[in-house]
């Protein structure tokens, strides 16, 4: 009798603590995507008084434009600050409409999606800094792990070739690692091999554990040189 009452107290602390790991993770979530609305709501106040402010300038250039003493300079000067303003404008555009798809997805499919790749080119030869946003949509109630695989596609004197990661970093990096619910920026430094000349690069991301999504395989033209 004894024993069967130690294990039945036992197993209810086993139950209770569970509970208790599930609730924390729970409110956890919560305040992560509080964070996220916060952040969203703060770009859009933002892009709204840039809104407004770019109007007040556009109007300003319009006048000066009229004006029959028109200062050239200060045209100028206004029609700078002006284009400024605007490329201002569009990057507050991108980041709220970015924030808008995770907090608000809408009538999208759930998943795992390469939200934004970029390379732009180092101040070394063969250098190329590289910027890769994923993000999780709609089923993003728990964190998703996995790695990204790479394969950069070209040729190296005349003869067709692929680099894999680890043969264009250094130290070796083999596949780049993530862990995140919502999204997750992964940003470093590559260097082709002298000689090499990059076409295309194949970047396979590759969830794992209980209940992953789906993997993505997606294509990317190698940029230009100069571009």
């Amino acid at each position: 009798m004894m024993r069967v009452m130690v294990f039945v107290a036992g197993l209810g602390i086993v139950l209770f603590a569970a509970w208790w790991l599930y609730d924390l993770g729970k409110l956890r979530g919560v305040d992560e995507l509080a964070g996220l609305r916060t952040e969203h709501a703060m770009l859009e106040s933002r892009h709204k008084k840039l809104l407004k402010d770019a109007t007040q300038l556009r109007d300003k250039v319009a006048i000066l434009d009229r004006s029959s003493q028109i200062d050239r300079q200060a045209a100028l000067d206004v029609k700078t600050d002006l284009g400024r303003l605007e490329e201002a404008l569009q990057a507050a555009q991108e980041e709220v409409e970015f924030y808008r798809g995770i907090v608000a997805p809408g009538d999208v499919q759930p998943g795992l999606r390469i939200h934004r790749f970029t390379l732009e080119e180092g101040s070394a030869a063969g250098e190329y800094h590289y910027d890769l946003v994923l993000t999780q949509l709609k089923h993003n109630d728990r964190y998703i792990t996995g790695v990204v695989d790479w394969k950069i596609a070209g040729s190296m004197l005349g003869e067709q070739g692929e680099l894999a990661l680890a043969g264009v970093t250094n130290p070796p990096v083999k596949q780049l690692k993530f862990r995140f619910r919502y999204f997750q920026d992964l940003a470093g430094k590559i260097t082709l091999p002298e000689g090499f000349e990059a076409e295309k690069v194949v970047l396979s991301i590759k969830p794992g554990g209980k209940g992953k999504p789906s993997p993505v395989e997606q294509t990317f033209d190698w940029p230009e040189p100069g571009s």
